[in-house]
């Protein structure tokens, strides 16, 4: 693999040095032994290396040929793009790429393969280290959007952010959102619709952030809704903490974490409006021909879908279940046979890489859940399959064919402020037991729809149905 890294001076070097002094360098470049620099990561000879849970790694791999293999729970990169089987041999002399250990990590063996089969195994017990897309950082996000105070320095008040009527607050939290954005270097854009032939009362404002990808021909995403409940008689609320500033959160950490991947598609990082008055907002980028809206011309592959998060397992109730934790993916046409390719990441990602307790049941049923399985799941703590369920922005881009997934924690019966004043940050604490509890359980839900989007951007068997 071609890379520019200062790990070339490092190897030329030592080229140098290893060379059979008594020919040139032409003559002995097939003697050449390989010493213990000839795998390193973070520019330390790998035998010291210390690895860090949720951090990336810098790894040099020396000698064309020779290949390097990892566990699920280290997500190997090259060139920028996750390699999803973890697995790569070195087209050149030498092979530079990143490693991504999940939180989750904790023994992890790297394995490295010479030309000649014989191979080293490198054993390691990951250190605590700070995820790059972390519970703690989204925890401190969500404060300073709800928090009203006098210091904008130390509270933003980004509340009230329902659609309608000319509302202020939902403009200004908008601007908000899109500096979040384009400060990362996207290039980002608030799309406004004016169905309603009224230019202060927009059918929708969305943020889109835009990156593209290698492939010109092709588009995927991620998105949630920025908008709240708006208010009224016994409904409505006013920081829309879990509906749906959890998501919109979420969605501005992946933006910071994806600045350093490569995409294969061109890929939208969405908030949307309107979604509580009938996914206005989706449905306008997706179904307008305007600037900043979907394009026409490219196949569009898949949509991940950020609603209603965090108060979901590993976090647990008062009675100590485990709050029920959603991830369908669609569409689901035949609810007997998997249709998708995308549910085999989904499984994968949450069963391999996440390894989720998928067995794990409470004695009962949960209050509400999906469409089609609920005979056979209603039980279960991880609802992870495929399924119809509809009542979020992923219905957008189902109906136009793409390949879902919608994550979802607890809901109607388990969260008992949905749509309702009460919906605050400090109430989720109050629900999970804890702010500790509630970063984990957050931090778990964000690194599987990371995950489910790096694997699903490398792998090409996931297309369009209408293709």
């Amino acid at each position: 693999m071609k890379s520019s890294s200062p790990f070339k001076g490092i190897f030329l070097v030592a080229l140098m040095f290893t060379a059979t002094l008594s020919g040139c360098f032409g003559e002995e470049e097939n003697e050449i032994s390989y010493s213990v620099s000839d795998f390193q990561i973070n520019f330390t000879d790998a035998d010291e290396a210390v690895l860090y849970s949720g951090e990336w790694h810098e790894f040099m791999l020396v000698g064309e040929g020779r290949s390097i293999s990892v566990p699920g729970d280290v997500l190997l990169f090259l060139d920028g793009k996750v390699i999803p089987n973890g697995y790569a041999i070195s087209e050149e002399q030498q092979m530079n790429g990143r490693l991504l250990l999940t939180p989750y990590a904790g023994d992890v063996s790297i394995t490295i393969v010479n030309t000649d089969g014989s191979g080293d195994s490198y054993d390691f017990t990951a250190e605590n280290g700070t995820p790059i897309v972390s519970g703690s950082e989204w925890f401190d996000k969500m404060d300073f959007i709800t928090s009203v105070c006098s210091d904008s320095t130390e509270c933003g008040g980004y509340i009230n952010r329902w659609m309608g009527s000319p509302n202020p607050a939902f403009e200004r939290a908008a601007s908000f959102f899109h500096g979040h954005f384009e400060g990362l270097g996207y290039e980002t854009n608030l799309m406004r619709v004016t169905d309603t032939l009224s230019i202060s009362e927009p059918e929708s404002l969305n943020v889109i952030a835009w990156k593209r990808g290698t492939n010109s021909s092709c588009v995927q995403g991620m998105g949630a809704h920025m908008d709240i409940a708006p208010p009224g008689s016994l409904l409505g609320t006013y920081e829309g903490a879990y509906d749906n500033t959890a998501g919109t959160v979420s969605m501005m950490l992946f933006a910071k974490a994806f600045v350093d991947i490569e995409v294969e598609c061109d890929t939208f990082l969405a908030l949307w409006s309107s979604e509580e008055e009938g996914l206005r907002g989706s449905s306008a980028f997706a179904n307008n021909d305007c600037d900043y809206c979907l394009p026409q011309d490219k196949e569009l592959r898949f949509y991940i879908n950020m609603d209603m998060m965090g108060v979901s397992y590993p976090a647990k109730k008062p009675s100590g279940d485990p709050y029920p934790y959603h991830a369908w993916s669609g569409p689901d046409v035949d609810p007997n046979e998997q249709d998708v390719e995308i549910t085999t990441i989904l499984d994968h990602v949450h069963r391999d890489i996440l390894q989720a307790p998928m067995d794990l049941e409470i004695d009962g049923e949960y209050g509400a859940g999906c469409d089609q399985h609920w005979d056979e799941h209603k039980s279960l703590v991880m609802d992870v399959h495929e399924d119809t369920f509809g009542r979020s922005d992923h219905v957008t881009f189902r109906d136009l064919g793409a390949q879902t997934i919608f994550h979802l924690g607890a809901y109607d019966d388990d969260y008992d402020a949905y749509h309702s004043p009460t919906d605050t940050l400090d109430n989720m604490v109050e629900m999970v037991g804890g702010q500790e509890e509630l970063e984990g359980s957050i931090e778990f839900v964000m690194w599987a729809a990371m995950l489910e989007f790096m694997i699903a951007d490398q792998t090409p068997e996931i297309r369009n149905v209408n293709v």
